[in-house]
């Protein structure tokens, strides 16, 4: 072997790295460009000469900068640029919603507790969520009833007209809750929880002694809210902030521009119902994510789960049936479970956890 040939070969050039390096940066810009298009296209074409227009704009800087240099193309190059990272950004979230969903589903659980001659289970329910969801709490809840199990359900009832209207216009921003749900559904391609319960109305009709209702009424929850509204200072503070922030809303229409989204929803083409639904189940999961991990707490909670919370606990306590298969708000479940289990004997024997939030399936086929 030679000196010569001994010798390490020499350094690449530094432009040719250049060209290596802007030859990939230029292939990410289009991967980010093509894979943004299905989500902008599917929202409105109009989006993209917006982004055309913007990013035309936002390059005339990167222009001038460039003048002193002298290089050729250096606006397009930079509007290219810009356009393919503003459609990257405005479609990056949607993606991101729809993978959280997928990779870090909403879930629920199905509590079991005993002490030894009696068995509670607890099954977490959610207003809104997927269809399977439903199905499979049905058909446990049919299981339960071969069982021997009596099911138990949630829901206030109505009372008088002035503390229903309190209840609507509090907790419902003035609309019936169950059309409230709905139409959330609607949107994210979700169902609502009552629309599901058919089979088990029919059933109750047939046999009422194996059904009962558990909760409060709306007058219970109005002289609730009046108690703490003379006795808590921090409480009626809240409460006084909420109505007034209310009436901003109420004030910039966006009621009216909640009602506008809906109808633009309902008459969007299949890509924007498509979309609409999918941002609607990633902020739905987020939201319940956070909720759950965090534990956060509402001044309106006091009224909403705990003073309910307690009359649950008491009423599963004082009856004497011995399988009772309840259905509630997940969101109860933790406090309710504390309660039961500061009661002599009582342990928790299991836990199950359900999925509440996918996509809908679509499967299609030919007879």
């Amino acid at each position: 072997m030679t000196a010569d040939s001994a010798q390490a070969a020499p350094a690449a050039p530094a432009a040719v790295w250049k060209i290596r390096f802007s030859t990939l940066l230029w292939a990410g810009l289009l991967l980010l460009l093509v894979g943004s298009l299905p989500v902008l296209v599917g929202a409105s074409w109009l989006i993209l000469p917006v982004l055309l227009l913007a990013a035309a704009v936002l390059a005339l800087p990167v222009a001038w900068m460039h003048r002193q240099q002298r290089r050729r193309h250096a606006w397009l190059r930079g509007c290219g640029a810009i356009f393919c990272l503003l459609c990257g950004a405005l479609a990056m979230p949607v993606y991101y919603l729809a993978i959280a969903t997928e990779a870090r589903p909403a879930i629920v659980p199905t509590v079991t507790l005993t002490n030894g001659p009696r068995t509670l289970v607890l099954q977490g329910m959610q207003h809104v969520a997927m269809e399977r969801f439903y199905k499979s709490v049905v058909y446990d809840l049919e299981q339960a009833l071969a069982d021997g199990y009596v099911l138990a359900y949630e829901g206030v009832a109505r009372s008088d007209p002035q503390s229903d209207s309190w209840f609507d216009s509090t907790l419902g921003g003035g609309h019936d809750l169950g059309d409230n749900y709905r139409q959330l559904g609607k949107i994210c391609g979700l169902g609502y929880q009552i629309d599901y319960m058919g089979p088990l109305v029919a059933d109750a009709k047939a046999r009422p002694q194996r059904h009962v209702t558990i909760d409060v009424d709306t007058r219970a929850m109005k002289q609730q809210y009046d108690g703490l509204m003379a006795s808590d200072a921090a409480f009626a503070a809240a409460m006084q902030r909420r109505q007034r922030q209310a009436a901003k809303d109420s004030a910039d229409d966006s009621a009216d521009l909640w009602a506008r989204v809906i109808e633009w929803q309902k008459s969007g083409s299949p890509g924007q119902v498509a979309l609409a639904g999918t941002l609607c189940r990633g902020i739905m999961t987020e939201l319940m994510r956070r909720a759950n991990s965090h534990h956060v707490s509402e001044p309106l909670d006091a009224v909403v789960l705990d003073m309910r919370n307690r009359h649950l606990a008491s009423a599963l306590m004082a009856d004497t049936r011995q399988k009772i298969y309840v259905t509630y708000g997940a969101a109860h479940l933790p406090g309710v479970i504390a309660l039961l289990q500061q009661q002599p004997g009582w342990q928790l024997q299991s836990v199950k956890w359900m999925r509440t939030i996918a996509a809908p399936d679509a499967v299609s086929g030919t007879l």
